[in-house]
């Protein structure tokens, strides 16, 4: 199976099939990707995309690089605008009561408040709900950001958690955004100079604490990734196994 799509100006463009997960299961092809902006697909490329299956499109960047750099509108797909800044800011505060070793700097920070500030937290909520909708077979959903390294990066590690994916593979998977832009890309949809934050991410390389940094502060604050998901994300044992079923199988020997 293909995990990177070569599109000629489409970056990051991938998928999370195949990951393997703590219980023997691994995360469905044809099911879930993520991307930087979708903006220059050409129509080649758009059509391969609905051959494969994608019908939705989950777009987290602010309204101001939405209206800059807006998504392809073909009928075969659904977009939802789910903007993941500005935050709201109880997260830079809750980050504050971590415990000083937990404190991550650079992406790290960034990575913790995010996922502690209650308007991320109701995106998430949003998010998952979307990904529970997305129940027919043969029909997948790409989310995306600018980079598709940040905001993409933070559901997407999210998402792999919750299915259990071993860390080792959630860090490769998110690293491989460094990879992706080794290349010449065109930097202009990633300059955003309505908010500094996300500018400053757009600009900088993946780092591999980012995954413990967000881990730490679930636990830190919430006291187990459980909580984190029953109280954070709304998501109750029916909606998880839901969720395991929609997005993982058994692997056939």
């Amino acid at each position: 199976m293909q995990r990177i799509f070569p599109f000629s100006r489409t970056y990051n463009f991938r998928e999370l099939g195949g990951y393997p997960t703590q219980d023997g299961r691994q995360i469905r092809w044809h099911k879930i990707l993520r991307s930087g902006y979708l903006t220059e697909l050409t129509s080649s490329e758009l059509q391969q995309l609905k051959a494969y299956g994608l019908r939705y499109v989950v777009d987290l960047r602010s309204d101001y690089e939405q209206q800059s750099w807006p998504d392809p509108t073909p009928n075969f797909l659904t977009i939802y605008s789910l903007p993941l800044y500005p935050a709201e800011g109880n997260g830079a505060r809750l980050y504050q009561t971590l415990p000083p070793s937990d404190q991550y700097h650079d992406l790290g920070q960034i990575y913790q408040q995010a996922v502690l500030d209650r308007h991320s937290q109701k995106v998430f909520r949003q998010f998952f709900q979307i990904l529970l909708a997305n129940d027919q077979p043969n029909q997948s959903l790409v989310f995306h950001c600018a980079a598709g390294k940040d905001r993409t990066g933070i559901l997407a590690i999210l998402f792999l958690l919750l299915m259990k994916v071993p860390v080792n593979y959630i860090i490769q998977d998110y690293l491989l955004t460094n990879l992706m832009y080794q290349k010449d890309v065109d930097l202009r949809a990633l300059d955003n100079p309505q908010d500094t934050t996300i500018q400053a991410m757009n600009f900088t390389r993946a780092e591999q604490t980012a995954v413990p940094a967000i881990q730490r502060a679930i636990t830190d604050i919430y006291g187990s990734w459980t909580n984190f998901q029953q109280q954070i994300l709304n998501l109750s044992t029916s909606d998880y196994q839901r969720l395991q079923d929609l997005y993982t199988i058994r692997p056939q020997n």
